[in-house]
Order: C-alpha cells, then sequence, then structure tokens
C-alpha cells in the first residue's frame, strides 16, 4: 500500500487538469453556437474585406492552438487508457 504515495503527486495532477477542463468545456460549448451564428454573417458578406482579413488572422491563432492542445490531451488520453488497462490487469492476475 505504500507505493500509492508516490503516485499520489500524479493522481492530484490528473484531477487538477479534469478540473481545470469543465469551464473550458463549457465555454467551448457555448463558442462552437457562436461560431455557427457568426459563419452565417460571413457567408452573407455582412463583414468588410478589412475586419474579415483581422478575423482570419485570430481564427488562424485559436485553430493552431486548439489542434495543438487536442494533440497533448490525446496523447494525455492514450497514456491514461494504457495504465487503466495495466492495473486491471494487474488486479485480474492477483485475484486470479
Amino acid at each position: 500500500m505504500g507505493k500509492i504515495e508516490k503516485l499520489m503527486d500524479f493522481i492530484w495532477l490528473l484531477n487538477s487538469q479534469v478540473n481545470s477542463l469543465c469551464e473550458p468545456m463549457m465555454l467551448t460549448k457555448n463558442a462552437v453556437q457562436q461560431a455557427r451564428e457568426y459563419e452565417d454573417i460571413f457567408k452573407r458578406g455582412e463583414i468588410d474585406r478589412e475586419e474579415a482579413v483581422i478575423i482570419r488572422k485570430e481564427l488562424e491563432n485559436s485553430l493552431i492552438y486548439i489542434r495543438e492542445t487536442g494533440k497533448k490531451l490525446n496523447e494525455l488520453e492514450d497514456e491514461l487508457f494504457a495504465m487503466l488497462e495495466n492495473l486491471t490487469e494487474a488486479i485480474k492476475t492477483e485475484e486470479g
């Protein structure tokens, strides 16, 4: 049981990660809805070229950041899945 202490820093970090994603998840839902609404404005051409260029650059920057964050979250998901599989197998081995 003493080895769990070594893992608690990781568990604490993981729980912090999960908690820190709750608010961004809610904000993302709102942003998705707004993106759909603004996309209609862009399609109808209701924005002038100068504004469109500024918005385009901001959207590109956001997309880069979101993609990179998504990649890191996918890496974390893969690592956690592997850990869970290994722990599940270890538990089965002990029970058997």
